[in-house]
């Protein structure tokens, strides 16, 4: 079972957190991602309910306005989206106005980009 903290020792061995040491389950990088920002694009259901239950905002902004459901719908992860939405995602704009269901039709994920414009997403 991962814990919080080994967790977050994963993340800051990636390079969009190389150098910090992460203290706090929000904290950005400098680009404004958090470590569910990363684990979320990683696609690790395990460590999103982890971070998630431990207090991580699962709607953080981060770099360019996403969030890691953003994250998730970019890589193509179907089951992350249904998980973070489980577990209170809402269906935010990033900073260029594109929600979720766009972001999947700009990279051709045809399933996805029906199935979040059917949740409104």
């Amino acid at each position: 079972m991962q814990t919080v903290e080994a967790i977050l020792r994963a993340v800051e061995k990636v390079p969009d957190f190389y150098g910090q040491t992460i203290t706090e389950i929000n904290q950005r990088n400098d680009y404004g991602d958090t470590p569910l920002h990363i684990v979320a694009f990683w696609g690790d259901c395990d460590a999103i309910r982890i971070l998630v239950n431990a207090g991580a905002d699962v709607n953080a902004k981060g770099e360019h306005g996403y969030t890691p459901l953003m994250q998730a719908t970019g890589k193509g992860r179907f089951k992350v989206l249904k998980l973070l939405i489980r577990l209170g995602a809402q269906p935010i704009e990033n900073r260029e106005g594109d929600r979720p269901s766009d972001i999947a039709g700009y990279l051709n994920h045809h399933a996805l980009h029906k199935w979040l414009r059917a949740k409104g997403f």
